[in-house]
């Protein structure tokens, strides 16, 4: 079973791309594709509500001929524009981009645009591999692209994950786009089509963005809209909304439940055992217990990236290696600490409440500290009174939300109000015992006292290894 490159259109790039594109936001990817379009003779005029101070790399584009509108909000910056690229922070509604759509500039991702220079450069011999999903995207993205490495193939890991698609635009050549994006970026794609598209699942998360869930599960959806039948749609079966997904490409889905009842191909847990079959066949691939990641999260990220290795007709030693030795990403149920019988974990990529609730399912009753908070994502936190009251000995309650937390865990669970993450540590090595795991799953963004989820994980990280090191 695998997916070979297809043929894609000759277009060059020259041809492919119109004389002069406004790019909004100057973040990663918004400086990676504006290098990208110089180098390949595209007038970019670029617009950041940011200082030209806190914006690195200006002044060396400015001496390759772009335009810098900064500091601002207005649209200058789409005089005489053909496209409108936005970076994946900013959202359909900001200003900018419905006076675009009023003039008539189509509005592309970051995405849309690397793809179709990528296929011009390459004659169509690159394999994508595009994954998306409101939890597990990270770890199942690094994971495929892992097992790619090991099989030999030549990969670009980008998108979400931090690297933009456009970066790799400077090396020219085939290779496997192994792609995590967004609902944000989704939302403006218009011909973006991978070989195979993963959906590790759909739960309620960015509703401070989106009108409602239904708003939210089409973002997502979106992922598959331009798959033809030589295609593969990845799927998780468990998963009520990701499930009813209708798609035009070979549906492939995986399962901790068994196997379903689908007559194309599936990864599904049976008996502790990890199996692949399609039609008939069936094989044991792996024993749950011997995957590199812990966690019922980990296990279907695991089917994730065993079925997408499959549908590539990846090598199976590489795929058994890659699932047996993968290390895992930063801030993702990751122990950072050890000392005195007790664990510090950092799950600071927690953000929403499914996370926290994965995360929690992989730890024995009352055996966690709980640290719970951050600004609000418009999450049901009552949907987690019942495992908390069960897995948590205390929560500690940090940030913005912490009184939103408090009330939907009243009577629930033993919560303590401790504003910040210093107290909260603080409060957790004073009640901590043997046994016992401080886990960090917010269940919230960062951003009320953080730049971003990985500078909260750090500073937790340390806070931990001292207070280990202090026990």
């Amino acid at each position: 079973m695998s997916a070979l490159p297809r043929t894609m259109s000759p277009d060059s790039t020259s041809e492919l791309l119109p004389r002069r594109i406004a790019v909004l936001g100057f973040a990663r990817s918004g400086r990676a594709l504006a290098e990208a379009l110089v180098e390949r003779g595209v007038s970019v005029m670029v617009a950041d509500a940011k200082e030209e101070k806190d914006l690195p790399g200006v002044e060396e584009l400015r001496r390759r001929g772009v335009e810098f509108f900064l500091g601002g909000s207005g649209t200058d910056f789409l005089e005489g524009a053909d496209w409108l690229a936005i970076s994946p922070g900013v959202p359909l509604t900001a200003p900018p981009v419905e006076a675009a759509r009023e003039r008539g500039i189509p509005v592309l991702a970051e995405v849309e645009i690397a793809f179709r220079i990528a296929e011009a450069e390459s004659d169509g011999e690159n394999r994508w591999i595009a994954i998306t999903g409101t939890n597990g995207k990270s770890t199942t993205t690094a994971w495929i692209a892992e097992i790619l490495k090991r099989a030999g193939r030549p990969v670009a890991l980008a998108g979400n994950i931090g690297s933009p698609i456009s970066g790799f635009l400077e090396t020219r050549g085939p290779r496997d786009f192994v792609c995590e994006l967004s609902s944000f970026q989704l939302e403006a794609i218009d011909r973006f089509r991978p070989h195979v598209a993963v959906l590790t699942n759909i739960t309620p998360d960015h509703l401070d963005r989106y009108a409602d869930f239904s708003e939210y599960a089409r973002a997502k959806a979106r992922i598959f809209e331009n798959q033809e039948p030589v295609d593969f749609a990845v799927i998780n079966a468990d998963d009520p909304a990701a499930s009813a997904i209708d798609v035009s490409s070979r549906r492939v889905l995986f399962s901790r439940r068994g196997r379903p009842e689908t007559r194309g191909a599936a990864a599904w847990l049976e008996n502790g055992e990890v199996f692949w079959g399609e039609g008939s066949s069936r094989r044991s691939v792996v024993a749950a217990s011997e995957l590199a990641l812990p966690g019922a999260h980990n296990l279907e990220n695991a089917m994730a990236a065993l079925a997408t290795a499959e549908c590539l007709g990846t090598p199976a030693a590489a795929t058994l290696d890659t699932l047996t030795r993968f290390e895992g990403l930063p801030h993702r149920t990751q122990l950072v600490a050890s000392g005195g019988g007790v664990n510090w974990v950092d799950d600071s990529k927690g953000t929403n409440v499914d996370e926290t609730a994965k995360s929690l399912e992989g730890f024995p009753d009352g055996s966690v500290i709980l640290i719970l908070g951050g600004r609000d994502k418009h999450g049901d936190f009552a949907a987690l009174a019942g495992l908390v009251g069960k897995r948590a000995r205390l929560v500690l309650t940090i940030g913005e939300a912490a009184g939103t937390i408090e009330a939907a865990l009243a009577g629930k669970a033993n919560v303590e109000r401790r504003v910040t993450m210093e107290q909260a540590v603080a409060r957790a090595r004073e009640v901590a015992k043997p046994g016992d795991t401080v886990l960090l799953s917010p269940a919230c963004a960062s951003f009320d006292q953080y730049k971003n989820f990985e500078q909260r994980g750090r500073h937790f990280a340390a806070l931990a290894r001292a207070a280990a090191a202090a026990r």
